[in-house]
């Protein structure tokens, strides 16, 4: 009896020191291998991959799950349809080109300022304006003629860009040669001279336009005028207008077949002889401007503001007259269409940042409307002119 409680005691003892053995290798093990470089590599990263794998594609799934049983979410359909409500579209700007013409020796004789109306349609408006014309705010000899024969055609473009508020799609300089090439495909222009019409060649052209002789400028600009106003009917009449210019694609050539394909006009009056520099009617001239380029590209430095229009009710004339009233009274209108309602009563103007407050002000002002400051309106421009049913010009 006593001998087998031995034997069981130091069976015990032998168990718990090889217990304690085992224990102290793992504690062992934790004290040294675990915080190893070596260790953990091999053991921790793998883990931990495991941990950010699993937990990925929990919130990959839970991620799915709330989309697709998501309602919060409306699918609008897009409005191509500028009459209905909820339409709107950016603008396309103005197609306005600048063409000088100079003679041999590099002289400024003409200076034309085509827009074009349209251009599928086409049709537009021919602006000459006379080389003599001075531009403000220079000390002297600041005429675009001087401009011009100093610099070359950058400084005429930036003169004449200010001065009618835009930028051109693109400026063109012809000579006595690249006249006689436009004119050649026609053969022939119809000129009146002295009250009696009388044909001429393409290599009389550049001589009649240019008038040198001609010390009033007035009577010049008459002279171009005709020229202009008989190609570009010379054109239509041929029946084919293509076929009357050169068959080379370039700017000037496309520029004025899209003129010459719809209804054109011709402006040589708006100046008149001051005994200096030729002068216009600021007013008259704004009209002209706000007519020629009703989406203006932006000049540099433009500070005007930008303008998204919107009308709210299902009159389309409403938005034609406060398109124009907005361009003349220093807005540049990029957006346009039609308010989610045709129901707005209240014709007004929205303002999303502070600093556009005051020019909102000025605006509201101008088309008779209350000023909001709303800051959901939409950031594509500056401010937002709602059309109501209050509007009338």
């Amino acid at each position: 009896m006593d001998s087998g409680n031995s034997e069981s005691v130091k069976n015990r003892e032998s168990t718990w020191k090889r217990f304690t053995y085992k224990s102290f290798n793992i504690r062992d093990l934790s004290k040294s291998n675990f915080k190893e470089a070596t260790f953990l590599w091999k053991f921790g990263f793998p883990v931990l991959l495991l941990l950010v794998a699993i937990w990925s594609s929990f919130l990959l799934f839970d991620g799915f799950s709330s989309v697709l049983k998501s309602e919060d979410g409306v699918t609008r359909e897009a409005i191509t349809d500028p009459l209905k409500e909820g339409f709107e579209a950016f603008v396309e700007q103005t197609w306005a080109e600048l063409i000088v013409t100079e003679d041999a020796t590099g002289e400024l004789v003409q200076v034309t300022v085509i827009s074009i109306s349209d251009r599928q349609t086409g049709g537009g408006t021919v602006l000459l304006l006379p080389p003599e014309l001075e531009t403000g705010g220079c000390v002297s000899d600041c005429s675009l003629k001087s401009l011009y024969f100093k610099s070359g055609a950058e400084s005429a473009r930036r003169m004449v860009s200010e001065l009618l508020e835009t930028e051109f799609t693109g400026i063109t300089t012809l000579t006595p040669e690249r006249w006689t090439t436009l004119i050649q495909p026609l053969g022939e222009v119809n000129l009146e001279i002295d009250g009696r019409m009388q044909k001429f060649e393409p290599l009389e052209i550049f001589d009649f336009i240019s008038r040198k002789n001609e010390n009033n400028f007035l009577v010049r600009q008459k002279k171009q005028g005709e020229f202009w106003r008989s190609w570009l009917e010379g054109m239509v009449l041929s029946g084919d207008v293509d076929a009357s210019l050169p068959v080379m694609r370039i700017p000037v050539v496309e520029l004025i077949s899209t003129l010459a394909k719809g209804p054109f006009t011709v402006v040589d009056n708006l100046w008149y002889d001051s005994g200096g520099s030729p002068e216009a009617d600021p007013k008259i001239v704004t009209s002209l401007i706000a007519e020629m380029f009703p989406f203006p590209a932006p000049t540099e430095g433009d500070l005007r503001a930008t303008i998204r229009l919107l009308n709210g009710t299902d009159d389309p004339s409403l938005s034609a007259q406060m398109q124009k009233l907005i361009r003349e009274n220093d807005g540049n209108i990029t957006v346009i269409g039609n308010f989610r309602s045709f129901n707005v009563i209240q014709t007004r103007v929205v303002y999303k940042d502070f600093q556009m407050k005051p020019k909102a002000e000025k605006l509201a002002a101008a088309i008779g409307a209350p000023v909001i400051k709303d800051e959901m309106v939409s950031p594509v421009a500056d401010l937002t002119v709602l059309i109501g049913r209050d509007f009338n010009q």
